[in-house]
Protein backbone atom coordinates (compact mmCIF):
# COMPACT_ATOMS: atom_id res chain seq x y z
CA UNK A 1 0.00 0.00 0.00
CA UNK A 2 1.42 3.37 -1.34
CA UNK A 3 2.66 5.49 1.70
CA UNK A 4 -0.29 9.00 1.94
CA UNK A 5 1.28 12.11 1.85
CA UNK A 6 -0.92 15.58 2.30
CA UNK A 7 0.14 18.17 -0.29
CA UNK A 8 -0.71 21.76 1.18
CA UNK A 9 0.07 23.84 -1.25
CA UNK A 10 -0.94 27.13 -3.47
CA UNK A 11 -1.34 25.91 -6.68
CA UNK A 12 1.64 27.49 -8.87
CA UNK A 13 3.82 25.35 -11.35
CA UNK A 14 6.34 25.18 -8.46
CA UNK A 15 3.82 22.92 -7.19
CA UNK A 16 2.12 21.53 -9.75
CA UNK A 17 5.69 20.19 -10.50
CA UNK A 18 6.34 18.92 -7.45
CA UNK A 19 2.82 17.55 -7.57
CA UNK A 20 3.77 15.14 -10.61
CA UNK A 21 6.97 13.97 -8.51
CA UNK A 22 5.40 12.78 -6.06
CA UNK A 23 3.41 11.33 -7.66
CA UNK A 24 5.58 9.13 -10.38
CA UNK A 25 7.49 8.18 -7.04
CA UNK A 26 4.35 6.25 -6.28
CA UNK A 27 2.99 7.85 -3.53
CA UNK A 28 -0.76 8.61 -2.74
CA UNK A 29 -1.38 12.42 -2.72
CA UNK A 30 -3.52 14.00 -0.80
CA UNK A 31 -4.67 17.97 -1.62
CA UNK A 32 -5.03 20.99 0.15
CA UNK A 33 -5.15 24.42 -0.70
CA UNK A 34 -5.46 26.70 2.55
CA UNK A 35 -5.35 25.71 6.29
CA UNK A 36 -8.96 25.14 6.86
CA UNK A 37 -8.67 22.11 3.80
CA UNK A 38 -5.16 21.04 5.31
CA UNK A 39 -7.07 20.65 8.85
CA UNK A 40 -9.74 18.73 7.29
CA UNK A 41 -7.14 16.40 5.00
CA UNK A 42 -5.22 15.92 8.23
CA UNK A 43 -8.38 13.44 9.44
CA UNK A 44 -7.16 10.88 6.67
CA UNK A 45 -4.20 10.46 8.95
CA UNK A 46 -1.48 10.95 6.47
CA UNK A 47 2.30 9.65 6.80
CA UNK A 48 3.86 12.86 5.92
CA UNK A 49 2.58 16.72 5.84
CA UNK A 50 4.31 18.86 2.60
CA UNK A 51 3.19 22.35 3.90
CA UNK A 52 3.52 25.28 1.93
CA UNK A 53 4.55 28.30 3.98
CA UNK A 54 2.20 30.60 1.81
CA UNK A 55 -0.70 29.55 2.47
CA UNK A 56 -0.26 30.63 5.95
CA UNK A 57 1.14 33.98 5.07
CA UNK A 58 -1.98 35.53 6.43
CA UNK A 59 -3.50 32.61 9.04
CA UNK A 60 -6.87 33.88 10.41
CA UNK A 61 -6.55 34.08 14.26
CA UNK A 62 -8.83 31.14 15.03
CA UNK A 63 -7.33 28.54 12.46
CA UNK A 64 -3.34 28.18 13.93
CA UNK A 65 -4.31 26.61 17.37
CA UNK A 66 -6.89 23.82 15.80
CA UNK A 67 -3.52 22.78 13.78
CA UNK A 68 -0.90 23.65 16.68
CA UNK A 69 -3.84 21.20 19.11
CA UNK A 70 -3.91 18.06 16.54
CA UNK A 71 0.18 17.70 16.28
CA UNK A 72 0.56 17.97 19.84
CA UNK A 73 -2.26 15.10 19.63
CA UNK A 74 -1.09 13.31 16.66
CA UNK A 75 2.28 13.63 15.88
CA UNK A 76 3.51 13.39 12.21
CA UNK A 77 6.20 14.32 10.09
CA UNK A 78 6.40 17.96 8.52
CA UNK A 79 8.54 19.32 5.76
CA UNK A 80 8.11 23.24 5.26
CA UNK A 81 8.48 24.73 1.80
CA UNK A 82 7.69 28.00 -0.34
CA UNK A 83 6.37 27.67 -3.53
CA UNK A 84 7.27 31.01 -4.09
CA UNK A 85 11.28 30.70 -3.60
CA UNK A 86 11.38 31.97 0.09
CA UNK A 87 13.11 30.22 2.43
CA UNK A 88 11.06 28.46 4.95
CA UNK A 89 12.43 28.57 8.16
CA UNK A 90 11.43 31.89 9.01
CA UNK A 91 7.67 30.67 9.50
CA UNK A 92 8.95 27.60 11.76
CA UNK A 93 7.90 29.53 14.59
CA UNK A 94 4.35 29.57 13.98
CA UNK A 95 4.56 25.52 13.22
CA UNK A 96 7.27 24.30 15.54
CA UNK A 97 5.56 20.80 14.78
CA UNK A 98 7.83 20.67 11.96
CA UNK A 99 10.75 18.42 11.47
CA UNK A 100 12.46 19.18 8.69
CA UNK A 101 12.35 21.74 5.30
CA UNK A 102 13.25 22.26 1.28
CA UNK A 103 15.41 24.80 0.01
CA UNK A 104 14.53 23.63 -3.42
CA UNK A 105 11.16 22.04 -3.48
CA UNK A 106 11.77 21.24 -7.25
CA UNK A 107 15.10 19.50 -6.71
CA UNK A 108 14.42 16.17 -7.19
CA UNK A 109 17.29 14.66 -5.38
CA UNK A 110 16.55 16.97 -2.01
CA UNK A 111 12.85 15.68 -2.43
CA UNK A 112 13.38 12.07 -2.41
CA UNK A 113 15.95 12.30 -0.45
CA UNK A 114 14.02 14.08 2.29
CA UNK A 115 10.43 12.77 2.09
CA UNK A 116 12.08 9.47 1.70
CA UNK A 117 13.93 10.30 5.35
CA UNK A 118 10.51 11.96 7.16
CA UNK A 119 8.97 8.35 5.67
CA UNK A 120 11.53 6.22 7.49
CA UNK A 121 11.36 7.88 10.52
CA UNK A 122 7.53 7.84 10.76
CA UNK A 123 7.86 4.19 10.13
CA UNK A 124 10.66 4.17 12.68
CA UNK A 125 8.50 5.68 15.14
CA UNK A 126 5.70 4.03 14.64
CA UNK A 127 7.49 0.73 14.85
CA UNK A 128 9.34 1.97 18.34
CA UNK A 129 5.85 2.82 19.84
CA UNK A 130 3.85 -0.28 18.36
CA UNK A 131 6.97 -1.92 20.69
CA UNK A 132 6.69 -0.28 23.53
CA UNK A 133 2.90 -0.85 23.54
CA UNK A 134 3.50 -4.17 22.84
CA UNK A 135 6.25 -4.49 26.17
CA UNK A 136 3.74 -2.70 28.58
CA UNK A 137 1.06 -5.52 27.48
CA UNK A 138 3.62 -8.20 28.24
CA UNK A 139 4.64 -6.57 31.60
CA UNK A 140 1.08 -5.96 32.75
CA UNK A 141 0.17 -9.70 32.22
CA UNK A 142 3.54 -10.61 33.39
CA UNK A 143 2.66 -8.55 36.21
CA UNK A 144 -0.55 -10.16 36.42
CA UNK A 145 0.66 -13.33 36.15
CA UNK A 146 3.33 -12.73 39.25
CA UNK A 147 0.33 -11.63 41.28
CA UNK A 148 -1.63 -14.98 40.41
CA UNK A 149 1.83 -16.46 41.48
CA UNK A 150 2.01 -14.94 44.81
CA UNK A 151 -1.36 -15.36 45.94
CA UNK A 152 -0.88 -19.15 45.01
CA UNK A 153 2.01 -19.03 46.90
CA UNK A 154 0.58 -17.82 50.12
CA UNK A 155 -2.04 -20.17 49.77
CA UNK A 156 0.07 -22.87 50.43
CA UNK A 157 1.38 -21.48 53.51
CA UNK A 158 0.78 -23.06 56.73
CA UNK A 159 -2.87 -21.29 58.71
CA UNK A 160 -2.30 -22.19 62.05
CA UNK A 161 0.25 -24.24 64.34
CA UNK A 162 -0.87 -28.57 64.24
CA UNK A 163 -2.75 -29.35 67.05
CA UNK A 164 0.02 -31.06 69.36
CA UNK A 165 0.33 -29.84 72.92
CA UNK A 166 4.19 -30.70 73.45
CA UNK A 167 4.91 -28.81 70.28
CA UNK A 168 5.04 -24.75 69.68
CA UNK A 169 5.65 -23.57 66.31
CA UNK A 170 6.09 -19.97 64.98
CA UNK A 171 7.58 -18.58 61.50
CA UNK A 172 8.55 -15.53 59.54
CA UNK A 173 8.22 -15.37 55.81
CA UNK A 174 9.04 -12.59 53.61
CA UNK A 175 8.37 -12.97 50.08
CA UNK A 176 10.65 -10.92 47.70
CA UNK A 177 9.17 -8.72 44.61
CA UNK A 178 10.48 -11.23 42.21
CA UNK A 179 8.40 -14.26 43.56
CA UNK A 180 10.87 -16.98 44.51
CA UNK A 181 10.28 -20.22 45.38
CA UNK A 182 10.57 -20.66 49.08
CA UNK A 183 7.82 -22.97 50.39
CA UNK A 184 7.71 -24.63 53.94
CA UNK A 185 4.96 -26.89 55.75
CA UNK A 186 3.83 -28.19 58.77
CA UNK A 187 1.58 -31.67 58.19
CA UNK A 188 0.63 -33.97 60.75
CA UNK A 189 0.98 -37.26 58.97
CA UNK A 190 -0.47 -39.84 61.76
CA UNK A 191 -1.55 -39.03 65.60
CA UNK A 192 1.91 -39.30 66.22
CA UNK A 193 4.25 -37.89 63.20
CA UNK A 194 4.58 -34.72 62.09
CA UNK A 195 6.44 -34.38 58.71
CA UNK A 196 8.34 -30.75 58.76
CA UNK A 197 9.27 -29.20 55.44
CA UNK A 198 11.04 -25.70 54.00
CA UNK A 199 12.03 -25.74 50.44
CA UNK A 200 13.57 -23.75 47.75
CA UNK A 201 13.39 -23.52 44.47
CA UNK A 202 16.22 -22.06 41.55
CA UNK A 203 15.43 -18.66 40.08
CA UNK A 204 12.36 -16.51 40.33
CA UNK A 205 8.90 -15.56 39.04
CA UNK A 206 5.92 -17.68 37.84
CA UNK A 207 8.00 -20.88 36.67
CA UNK A 208 9.75 -21.07 39.82
CA UNK A 209 5.99 -20.81 41.98
CA UNK A 210 4.29 -23.57 39.78
CA UNK A 211 7.10 -26.30 40.80
CA UNK A 212 6.51 -25.52 44.20
CA UNK A 213 2.82 -25.71 43.85
CA UNK A 214 3.79 -29.33 42.26
CA UNK A 215 6.03 -30.13 44.91
CA UNK A 216 3.50 -29.03 47.63
CA UNK A 217 0.65 -31.31 46.00
CA UNK A 218 3.41 -33.74 46.41
CA UNK A 219 4.15 -33.61 49.49
CA UNK A 220 0.65 -33.72 50.56
CA UNK A 221 -0.53 -36.96 53.03
CA UNK A 222 -3.72 -36.68 50.03
CA UNK A 223 -0.94 -37.49 47.51
CA UNK A 224 0.15 -41.22 49.15
CA UNK A 225 3.20 -40.49 48.59
CA UNK A 226 4.41 -39.94 51.80
CA UNK A 227 3.53 -43.73 53.09
CA UNK A 228 5.23 -47.19 52.86
CA UNK A 229 1.17 -48.85 52.75
CA UNK A 230 -0.73 -45.75 51.52
CA UNK A 231 -3.91 -48.04 51.28
CA UNK A 232 -3.44 -48.38 55.22
CA UNK A 233 -5.54 -45.63 57.37
CA UNK A 234 -5.27 -44.71 60.77
CA UNK A 235 -2.28 -45.99 63.37
CA UNK A 236 -1.69 -49.26 60.93
CA UNK A 237 0.10 -45.96 58.14
CA UNK A 238 4.06 -46.04 57.98
CA UNK A 239 5.83 -43.43 57.19
CA UNK A 240 8.26 -42.75 54.69
CA UNK A 241 11.66 -41.69 56.01
CA UNK A 242 12.88 -38.36 54.99
CA UNK A 243 15.67 -39.45 53.20
CA UNK A 244 12.95 -42.13 51.84
CA UNK A 245 11.04 -38.46 50.94
CA UNK A 246 14.12 -36.92 49.04
CA UNK A 247 15.01 -39.71 47.06
CA UNK A 248 11.41 -40.66 45.75
CA UNK A 249 11.29 -36.39 45.05
CA UNK A 250 14.52 -37.03 43.12
CA UNK A 251 13.25 -39.45 41.43
CA UNK A 252 9.85 -37.49 40.61
CA UNK A 253 11.41 -33.71 39.45
CA UNK A 254 14.50 -34.44 37.33
CA UNK A 255 15.86 -31.41 35.94
CA UNK A 256 14.71 -31.92 32.42
CA UNK A 257 10.95 -32.40 34.08
CA UNK A 258 10.56 -28.57 34.86
CA UNK A 259 14.53 -26.54 34.13
CA UNK A 260 14.57 -26.17 38.00
CA UNK A 261 16.66 -27.20 40.84
CA UNK A 262 15.05 -27.42 44.54
CA UNK A 263 16.68 -27.44 47.90
CA UNK A 264 14.85 -28.72 50.60
CA UNK A 265 15.30 -29.99 54.21
CA UNK A 266 12.93 -32.68 55.18
CA UNK A 267 12.36 -33.79 58.92
CA UNK A 268 10.07 -36.18 60.72
CA UNK A 269 9.03 -35.66 64.41
CA UNK A 270 7.74 -38.23 66.73
CA UNK A 271 6.04 -36.42 69.19
CA UNK A 272 5.03 -38.76 71.97
CA UNK A 273 8.52 -39.27 72.13
CA UNK A 274 10.91 -36.14 70.32
CA UNK A 275 12.60 -38.22 68.21
CA UNK A 276 13.34 -36.78 65.02
CA UNK A 277 14.86 -37.71 61.86
CA UNK A 278 16.34 -35.25 58.98
CA UNK A 279 17.63 -35.17 55.31
CA UNK A 280 18.18 -32.45 53.45
CA UNK A 281 18.44 -32.21 49.55
CA UNK A 282 21.24 -28.86 48.97
CA UNK A 283 19.60 -26.80 51.44
CA UNK A 284 21.27 -24.83 54.18
CA UNK A 285 21.35 -27.23 57.63
CA UNK A 286 18.52 -26.46 59.86
CA UNK A 287 19.83 -25.80 63.90
CA UNK A 288 19.02 -27.40 66.89
CA UNK A 289 19.08 -25.12 70.05
CA UNK A 290 19.33 -27.19 72.97
CA UNK A 291 17.20 -25.49 76.03
CA UNK A 292 20.68 -24.73 77.50
CA UNK A 293 21.91 -22.51 74.69
CA UNK A 294 24.15 -24.97 72.94
CA UNK A 295 23.80 -26.12 69.19
CA UNK A 296 23.85 -28.41 66.92
CA UNK A 297 23.97 -28.48 62.95
CA UNK A 298 21.09 -31.15 60.98
CA UNK A 299 23.71 -31.84 58.48
CA UNK A 300 23.02 -34.99 57.31
CA UNK A 301 21.72 -35.38 53.83
CA UNK A 302 22.61 -34.86 49.66
CA UNK A 303 22.56 -33.37 46.92
CA UNK A 304 20.01 -31.20 45.66
CA UNK A 305 16.84 -32.49 44.22
CA UNK A 306 16.99 -32.30 39.83
CA UNK A 307 21.13 -32.60 40.04
CA UNK A 308 20.45 -36.87 38.90
CA UNK A 309 22.87 -38.12 41.62
CA UNK A 310 22.61 -41.34 42.65
CA UNK A 311 24.28 -41.08 46.11
CA UNK A 312 21.75 -42.13 49.00
CA UNK A 313 20.57 -39.27 50.82
CA UNK A 314 22.44 -39.40 54.16
CA UNK A 315 19.89 -38.93 57.46
CA UNK A 316 20.23 -38.27 60.65
CA UNK A 317 18.39 -38.78 64.15
CA UNK A 318 18.14 -36.68 67.49
CA UNK A 319 16.16 -36.52 70.17
CA UNK A 320 14.55 -33.73 71.41
CA UNK A 321 14.15 -32.69 75.00
CA UNK A 322 11.76 -30.13 76.86
CA UNK A 323 12.45 -26.34 75.77
CA UNK A 324 14.93 -28.03 72.64
CA UNK A 325 14.11 -25.98 69.68
CA UNK A 326 14.79 -26.29 65.65
CA UNK A 327 15.28 -24.05 62.86
CA UNK A 328 14.66 -24.40 59.13
CA UNK A 329 15.70 -21.32 57.20
CA UNK A 330 16.35 -20.36 53.27
CA UNK A 331 19.41 -19.00 51.83
CA UNK A 332 17.62 -15.52 51.48
CA UNK A 333 18.46 -15.01 55.17
CA UNK A 334 22.25 -16.15 55.00
CA UNK A 335 22.98 -14.47 51.91
CA UNK A 336 21.44 -10.96 52.72
CA UNK A 337 23.67 -8.39 52.12
CA UNK A 338 24.40 -4.92 53.58
CA UNK A 339 25.15 -2.38 51.23
CA UNK A 340 29.19 -2.86 51.18
CA UNK A 341 27.96 -6.27 49.57
CA UNK A 342 28.97 -8.28 53.32
CA UNK A 343 26.84 -11.32 53.88
CA UNK A 344 24.83 -12.17 56.72
CA UNK A 345 26.09 -15.46 56.92
CA UNK A 346 25.28 -18.77 58.88
CA UNK A 347 27.62 -18.09 62.09
CA UNK A 348 26.11 -14.77 62.57
CA UNK A 349 22.70 -16.64 62.37
CA UNK A 350 23.50 -18.85 64.45
CA UNK A 351 25.10 -16.60 67.32
CA UNK A 352 21.47 -14.90 67.03
CA UNK A 353 19.17 -17.50 67.68
CA UNK A 354 21.32 -18.88 70.65
CA UNK A 355 21.24 -15.33 71.95
CA UNK A 356 17.25 -15.30 71.60
CA UNK A 357 17.12 -18.60 73.28
CA UNK A 358 15.71 -17.11 76.25
CA UNK A 359 12.41 -14.96 74.34
CA UNK A 360 9.40 -16.51 73.25
CA UNK A 361 9.39 -18.79 69.74
CA UNK A 362 7.62 -16.10 67.95
CA UNK A 363 9.64 -13.48 69.57
CA UNK A 364 12.60 -15.00 68.48
CA UNK A 365 11.53 -15.28 65.00
CA UNK A 366 10.75 -11.93 64.51
CA UNK A 367 14.11 -10.59 66.29
CA UNK A 368 16.01 -11.92 63.77
CA UNK A 369 14.22 -11.19 61.02
CA UNK A 370 14.47 -7.60 62.21
CA UNK A 371 18.43 -8.08 62.87
CA UNK A 372 18.70 -9.09 59.28
CA UNK A 373 17.12 -5.93 58.00
CA UNK A 374 19.36 -3.78 60.48
CA UNK A 375 22.24 -6.05 58.73
CA UNK A 376 21.05 -5.06 55.78
CA UNK A 377 20.77 -1.25 56.27
CA UNK A 378 17.08 -1.87 54.86
CA UNK A 379 17.82 -2.88 51.82
CA UNK A 380 15.10 -5.00 49.73
CA UNK A 381 15.39 -8.73 50.17
CA UNK A 382 16.36 -10.52 47.05
CA UNK A 383 15.52 -13.30 47.50
CA UNK A 384 12.67 -14.63 49.99
CA UNK A 385 13.14 -14.77 53.42
CA UNK A 386 11.71 -18.08 55.42
CA UNK A 387 12.67 -19.00 58.81
CA UNK A 388 10.35 -21.80 60.42
CA UNK A 389 10.83 -22.34 64.02
CA UNK A 390 9.43 -25.22 66.47
CA UNK A 391 10.03 -26.15 70.39
CA UNK A 392 9.47 -29.26 71.62
CA UNK A 393 7.47 -29.00 74.70
CA UNK A 394 8.44 -32.41 76.22
CA UNK A 395 7.05 -36.27 76.74
CA UNK A 396 4.64 -35.71 79.24
CA UNK A 397 6.84 -37.91 81.57
CA UNK A 398 7.47 -37.02 84.76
Amino acid sequence: MPEKILLARKVTPTTDRLYRMLREKGYFILNASDLDETLHALRERPDLLMFDTEIAEKPRPEQWPPMIRFFREHPLPCLLFSSNGRHPIPVKPLAPWTTDSLRHPVDIREVEYKVASQLNLRRLTYERDLAQRLLLQKQKELDENRRSAAQIQRALLPTGQPAKANLDCAWSFIPCEKIGGDLFNIIPLTDDFLLIYLLDVSGHGVSAAMVTVSVFQSLSPSSGRLFKNPDTAGRGRQCLSPSAILAQLEREYPFERFGKFFTISCLLLHTPSGRLRYSSAGHPPPVCIRRAGSLELLASGGSIIGAGARVPFEEGEIILERGDRVFLYSDGIIEHADAQGDMFGPQRLYRKLQQQSKRRLAAACDQIIETLRTFGQKTPFRDDVTLLGIEFGGTGKP
